[in-house]
């Protein structure tokens, strides 16, 4: 089971991919690729990723995010 975080200030001041997965609510594997990705502020130490947590804030809040959705198909049977 994950820890929850009760509030932003809590979180420490450099984050662990485990804390992305938990704030963001993704898998892991979806973590790693966000964090591998160009636009994202990752910080190599040896083989650990991490982000400080006010560049994941400002990659969180870019203004360039787009929300995309999925269309939802209903069958329409009878």
């Amino acid at each position: 089971m994950m820890d929850v975080c009760s509030s932003w200030d809590s979180l420490p001041l450099i984050l662990q991919a485990k804390d992305v997965q938990m704030i963001l609510g993704i898998s892991k594997g979806k973590t790693y690729e966000i964090m591998n990705s160009a636009d994202f502020p990752t910080i190599y130490l040896n083989k650990r990723m991490m982000v400080s947590k006010d560049k994941f804030y400002e990659w969180l809040n870019q203004d360039n995010r787009k929300i995309k959705r999925r269309a939802i198909y209903v069958s329409r049977k009878g």
